[in-house]
């Protein structure tokens, strides 16, 4: 029994592997079945389809698109049918694993039964007949011996070697040695037989001989042996015919032919007796007709794809000829009626066989051109078209040649020439001509018609030259005239397409009739110069009689006018004829380069040339018309002049004329006088006229549209700073652009320099009255200012202690005004300059009166406060009222006037700010009418003590007695204005007044010198020692001043008997900028710091009685003191850890505090908790609520905070301590910047609140206010009484934070306390307290963010824990106790943010 196992399949398989190989024959008694390998079966069902693919791949071209598409289609359901089968077996087999393991199972057990009862079969006869005479044999000894002893056994049967071990192969010598045997025998055999001459070509190597016919076959052969009886045998057969345009590549006999063609060769070389000449033909033949069969599968695919009808296949007998047609002109529609065809074939010669394939053409070819014809004769490329083309162009040489004698009999001189590469005749048209300007006719090889080709022409013009020369080709003679005057214009167009111009064949004039410019020749072109459109140059084209290839030019000046405006027709009138030799005059003025000894060219048709000359392919230069561009270029300078000077000449402005300049390549117009502008003075002109040296006019630039007027000017009358105006002479230059709808040179161009004169002059009589007025200057406007530049057209002043800030002045013809611009110059450049915000103004003030002098002494007086008044907040605050997405400006600056600058608060409250000389301000209250304090400027209030916070900041030494009780109770009694001016006199009298004269009719503000030293003259009085009154000033307080002992008399103060405010301040008006007071010098060594810091032991000001009309009485400040009002400072008297954040201006603290106690008042009427208490103190607001009595001041020592005092109305539960905490949190959380109505109304709420919960709310204000008292907790805490934008969204930010009613609602916001210092976490608490269950909880509103929801559920669980603990008592708040419990305990994990 065979061993067998399991396989892999788990299958048995036999021991050794499974069956690989075919099917195995059945064990015998088994029934007989094959089987087969399904990856062999898949196997050759894939070969047998690849191979009929490969066969319809070879066989399917040959056949016509049905036939193709059949054999595909049985193709595929064979194939289809094949697979099908295929897939149904595969899905059997899948299925039959199990049957064919029991199937296998069976067979393997009847094999082993059939094996075993085998061998106990064989085992028996074998014991019962072969071993009974079975017997040993005698042992071989000798076989023994050899190889015990040497191994080896050499008495093996020579019958086994002579059958296995093959014989040794012959060597590599014995090889060559035979072969070149062979090659001697093949050379004899060669020389022996009769050889056609065809086959000289041949190759004898390595035991064959190589026959070669080029374009036909390739055979090799040889003998096998040396007997001449022997025959030939054909080794390898090669067709060597190729098909290059269609053949795709692919051999074009199929190797089944070749096998086929290779055996009957083979057997005409054994039966024939001329086997060599035998083969030949028999081969020759064949390719001869395989090249023909290619021509024809050529012209068929040619008609198809590319030629169509312009060749036809006439007729076709294969492997004898085949006719083709060209030229066809009843196909191609071009002629009617009988025609002449040509035709080619191409036969096989059937008198001699040996012979190529032959061309014929019908009717024969001309003998034009050796090369061409043989091309045409030849066929060995085998390419149909490259056939068709030789023979068409031979026959379009032909037709060429008959054109161009055509041509030589109408011009004996003509130059035209044939190239042909590609059948082309040259005809120059205008010699000397280039080679884009030549006519090239072309003779279209598919069709043999003319085809004429001319660059630039239009192309209904080249089909109508076609028609006619290809219906008659004389006619091309007169074409060719019509062509030479249009490639005369083209000429004539392109030398001008460089310059300003624009050409036109026809000018259409209403007298064209009577005018001359009617009897021009028929050839002309009209150019006309773009920059003077008036103007035109006349182009004649003349016929030459001698040269019909030469043209004769004629140049006219024409000009023309416009009749009815723009629109209207144009009008000629002048028409002048240039010079003949203009020729010489360009080679006069523009060669002026060349050597004497060089000749000009002759002109065609001067003489004879000998031989013709070709056109030029390069350069182009001889179709440049140098006399016309030199025309138009001279016309388009010198007109400009000549138009001006015609302008100059009608303005009547006298000048010398166009001038020629340098070497004669510039020209200009020099001025003799400019006319005198109107507006300016007599003898400001005079001195203009003196100084003006030399005024020349010229054209700059490529464009020539460009003017220079160049001013040469001496005796500048202000000598400035800059490096380029040191010279005794200044050359001013102005730059005129013409417009491209006028004329160049026109009057407009005349007026803009006129206007350009007259800002000079302008300029100039306001810089002649500055000069007088500077020897007089005073000492500090000469170093607050100075002239950095002066151009004669603009004035640059640099003004200011660094001289960083510039002032430019400049005559604006346009608006005939003068213009102001300012800017900042050296390290301040790029900065804004403070005076910008009064521009308008200062630019209005210098029209109205144009004195440089006045100018500087405005930008010297206001300079410093405009630098105090920008740094006022602007921008425009959420939340300020009661409406929180309102956008209220916290300041409007509304400049009236140069010195005169208005503020408006919050649109209420409005201060009126007076820029005075020597250092100091006027404030007013500008709420008041300027004309009548009794009356109230529409919108807006006045600010109640606003006198007595302005005299916090007057400096003693400039107001050095206050005013008296007496003062402020009687308003002082109209008087006349000239009451007021002797005041005036009288305060200046003992001054010595310096006065400045001033320059056309200017007027400067009288400047007086300083007094005498203060301190010299002045003993302290007892009452400026210290004193502990309770109305002294707190030692901290930087506005401390002192006793009001000597006060400088102003003419608006009320110590002065005079008119009514409204009269008395009349210079203060925008009409009267320059009134001023006899102020000291602030230059003075005792001016400088007396508002900065006053002495602390000055008493407090005098209350003095609230009078509606006090403050619009101006109040005298110096800079530095306005500077220390005006600028964002700490709020005094307050412990620095109490003020706020926020950082604003005295004034805007104080105007913020006057409008939150106008808030209160609102307040107070609305809510119904709070009462008023009426009080006779003015400025003053008294309420109360249940328990507490209010009194809310501003504070008397600064007048910048809002301060509040309660009291108990009987003796409660409160302390001191508590009630100091709540008006402290009053003053700097409340009432302090950014003085919001929300907050201050929120807070009143909490006033209204039950005892019990204000007073926890104390104690967290008190935590928030001292948070160093409370150091063991985590968190400082923050009261907001306005919703913040980070709290949850409950309500817009900025709305009112507290909520009374049976439930009290509130914000806390919990910062946490971090010792390193990063950004601390900061977190939004809502509290809601429940008066009646007396629970403290976190209002329950949703959250945005997961980080902040976490932190509100911490929040939640610790006072839910704490109201666990802590049971509520009858009467007991718990707000502060949960609100401490919550600072003490959270804690937040890591990366938790608000």
């Amino acid at each position: 029994m065979a061993p067998v196992q399991i396989g892999s399949d788990g299958q048995l398989v036999p021991l050794g592997g499974p069956v690989v190989s075919g099917p195995q024959p059945p064990p015998p008694g088994a029934p007989a079945t094959q089987g087969v390998r399904l990856s062999l079966l898949i196997e050759f069902l894939l070969q047998r389809t690849y191979h009929e693919i490969t066969l319809l791949a070879e066989l399917l071209p040959r056949k016509t698109d049905m036939e193709r598409k059949i054999e595909i289609v049985q193709f595929a359901s064979r194939t289809r049918q094949l697979f099908v089968r295929l897939l149904a077996l595969v899905k059997w087999a899948s299925n039959a694993g199990k049957v064919e393991k029991c199937a296998m199972i069976s067979s393997f057990l009847d094999q082993q039964t059939i094996l075993f009862v085998d061998t106990a079969d064989r085992l028996a006869s074998l014991a019962r007949d072969a071993l009974v005479h079975a017997r040993l044999p005698s042992f071989a000894i000798p076989f023994a011996i050899d190889v015990l002893t040497t191994g080896s056994y050499p008495r093996l049967p020579t019958c086994i070697r002579d059958k296995i071990i093959p014989p040794d192969p012959i060597t590599k010598s014995e090889k060559q040695t035979t072969l070149n045997q062979l090659n001697q025998i093949l050379r004899h055999r060669l020389v022996t037989t009769d050889l056609p001459p065809q086959l000289a070509n041949l190759t004898v190597a390595n035991g064959r001989v190589k026959f070669r016919v080029e374009g036909e076959f390739e055979a090799t052969l040889t003998v096998m042996g040396d007997d001449p009886d022997i025959p030939w045998r054909l080794l390898k057969l090669e067709i060597l015919v190729e098909d290059k345009e269609t053949g795709d590549g692919r051999a074009l006999v199929h190797s089944l032919q070749v096998n086929f063609i290779h055996e009957l060769v083979q057997a005409r070389l054994c039966a024939d007796e001329k086997p060599l000449q035998d083969m030949y033909n028999c081969l020759h033949s064949f390719c001869l007709s395989l090249q023909l069969e290619v021509l024809h599968s050529q012209t068929l695919m040619l008609i198809r794809e590319r030629w169509g009808d312009l060749v036809q296949e006439e007729r076709y007998v294969p492997a004898k000829y085949l006719t083709l047609t060209v030229w066809n002109q009843q196909v191609l529609g071009r002629k009617t009626g009988t025609a002449s065809v040509h035709k080619v074939t191409i036969k096989i010669d059937e008198s001699d066989g040996s012979k190529p394939l032959q061309i014929s053409h019908e009717p024969p070819l001309p003998a034009c051109d050796s090369k061409l014809m043989e091309r045409a004769m030849k066929i060995d490329h085998l390419s149909v078209e490259k056939l068709l083309i030789d023979s068409v162009h031979a026959r379009s040489h032909q037709k060429l040649q008959e054109l161009k004698a055509i041509l030589k009999t109408s011009n004996p001189s003509d130059n035209s020439f044939i190239e042909t590469a590609l059948p082309t005749l040259v005809v120059p048209i205008l010699e000397p001509c280039g080679r884009s300007e030549c006519l090239h006719i072309f003779v279209d090889l598919h069709s043999g018609m003319f085809q004429p080709m001319l660059y630039g022409l239009d192309q209904a013009m080249l089909d109508d030259i076609e028609k006619t020369i290809n219906d008659d080709m004389k006619r091309i003679i007169s074409w060719l005239q019509q062509l030479k005057f249009w490639l005369g214009e083209q000429r004539c167009r392109q030398s001008v397409k460089h310059l300003p111009t624009v050409c036109s064949d026809v000018l259409h004039l209403s007298n064209s009739t009577s005018h001359p410019v009617g009897n021009l020749s028929k050839h002309k072109l009209f150019i006309k110069l773009t920059r003077l459109p008036q103007y035109y140059i006349v182009v004649e084209m003349l016929e030459v009689p001698s040269n019909p290839t030469a043209l004769q030019y004629k140049y006219s000046f024409l000009s023309v006018s416009q009749l009815d405006g723009e629109d209207g027709p144009m009008c000629a009138q002048l028409l002048q004829h240039f010079k003949p030799n203009l020729e010489h005059l360009v080679q006069d003025t523009t060669g002026r380069g060349t050597r004497p000894g060089t000749k000009r060219k002759a002109m065609p048709g001067d003489q004879g040339d000998p031989e013709p000359k070709k056109p030029k392919r390069s350069g182009e230069m001889c179709a440049f018309n140098k006399e016309l561009a030199h025309l138009v270029a001279m016309c388009d300078t010198n007109m400009p002049f000549i138009g001006l000077r015609t302008e100059l000449s009608n303005m009547e402005i006298p000048n010398q004329g166009v001038q020629v300049e340098g070497d004669g390549s510039s020209h200009a117009i020099r001025l003799l006088k400019i006319p005198p502008c109107k507006g300016v003075g007599e003898e400001t002109r005079r001195a203009l006229e003196r100084s003006l040296l030399d005024s020349t006019i010229r054209l700059q630039g490529r464009n020539n549209r460009t003017w220079v007027a160049e001013l040469v000017l001496a005796n500048c009358p202000l000598n400035s700073t800059h490096s380029k105006e040191q010279a005794s002479t200044r050359h001013v230059y102005l730059t005129y652009e013409n417009p491209l709808s006028e004329p160049v040179g026109g009057r407009k161009v005349v007026e803009m320099f006129l206007n350009d004169w007259n800002a000079i002059s302008q300029l100039y009589q306001c810089v002649l009255n500055f000069s007088r007025a500077l020897p007089e200057m005073p000492s500090f406007l000469s170093l607050f200012s100075e002239v950095r530049l002066y151009n004669y057209r603009k004035l640059v002043l640099c003004y200011g202690t660094t001289r960083g800030s510039s002032v430019t002045i400049q005559w604006n013809s346009n608006s005939q005004r003068f213009h102001l611009a300012l800017g900042t110059v050296g390290p301040n450049s790029g900065c804004s300059n403070c005076h910008n915000i009064i521009l308008h103004q200062l630019q209005e003030m210098f029209n109205k009166n144009p004195n440089v002098m006045q100018l500087l002494q405005v930008l010297s007086d206001t300079q410093a406060p405009l630098n105090a008044i920008n740094k006022l907040p602007t921008v425009p605050m959420l939340g300020l009222i009661q409406r929180t997405n309102t956008a209220y400006q916290c300041f409007s600056i509304l400049p009236q006037s140069p010195t005169h600058i208005r503020l408006a608060f919050r649109n209420m409250y409005c201060i009126d700010i007076y820029c005075r000389s020597r250092g100091v301000v006027a404030i007013r209250d500008g709420a008041y009418s300027l004309f009548d304090n009794t009356k109230i400027v529409e919108g807006f209030y006045p600010a109640p003590g606003l006198k007595t916070f302005l005299n916090m900041f007057v400096d003693s030494n400039q107001d050095a007695r206050r005013r008296s009780v007496n003062e402020d109770d009687n308003p002082p009694s109209p008087v006349g204005v000239d009451v007021m001016d002797s005041l005036m006199n009288q305060l200046q009298a003992p001054q010595q007044p310096q006065t400045m004269r001033g320059g056309a009719g200017g007027v400067y503000p009288p400047l007086t010198s300083p007094p005498p030293n203060y301190h010299a003259n002045v003993t302290p009085s007892p009452s400026m020692m210290p004193t502990q009154s309770p109305g002294a000033l707190d030692p901290s307080s930087p506005y401390a001043t002192v006793s009001p002992s000597h006060r400088g008399q102003w003419p608006g103060s009320p110590q002065v008997s005079g008119p009514s405010p409204g009269a008395r301040i009349h210079g203060m008006s925008p009409g009267n900028p320059s009134l001023h007071s006899p102020i000291p010098d602030p230059h003075s060594p005792r001016a400088g710091t007396s508002s900065q810091v006053m002495p602390t032991s000055m008493p407090p000001p005098r209350k003095l009685p609230q009078r509606p009309w006090a403050a619009s009485i101006p109040t005298i400040l110096t800079h530095n003191a306005l500077h220390v009002l005006l600028l964002p400072s700490p709020t005094p008297c307050l412990v620095p850890g109490l003020a706020g954040s926020y950082l604003c201006s005295p004034l805007e603290r104080f105007l913020g505090s006057v409008i939150m106690r106008r808030h209160l008042q609102r307040i107070i009427q609305q809510e119904a908790n709070l009462s008023i208490v009426n009080s006779n103190e003015p400025g003053v607001i008294m309420f109360k609520t249940d328990v507490l009595k209010c009194r809310v001041a501003l504070n008397p020592k600064n007048y910048q905070t809002l301060q509040l005092k309660v009291t108990p109305e009987n003796t409660g539960p409160w302390s001191p301590e508590e009630l100091q905490v709540l008006e402290k949190f009053f003053e700097t959380r409340v009432a302090g910047p950014p003085f919001k109505y929300n907050t201050l109304n929120a807070f009143t709420k909490l006033l209204g609140a039950p005892t019990n919960i204000l007073r926890d709310c104390v104690r967290i204000m008190k935590l928030e206010l001292f948070p160093d008292q409370a150091a063991q907790l985590k968190w400082n805490v923050q009261f907001c009484l306005t919703i913040p934008p980070s709290a949850p969204p409950i309500a817009p930010p900025g709305t009112i934070a507290v909520v009374l009613k049976s439930k009290m609602l509130f914000f806390l916001q919990l910062t946490q306390r971090i010792p390193v210092p990063q950004e601390p976490v900061s977190i939004i608490v809502p509290i809601v307290y429940d008066m009646a269950t007396g629970l403290t909880q976190q209002a329950d509103i949703p959250r945005q963010h997961s980080s902040s929801g976490a932190a509100a559920l911490m929040v939640s669980n610790i006072l839910k824990r704490f109201n666990e603990l802590h049971p509520t008592r009858q009467g007991e708040c718990t707000i502060f106790a949960s609100v401490h419990e919550l600072m003490a305990n959270l804690t937040l994990p890591p990366g938790t943010r608000q």
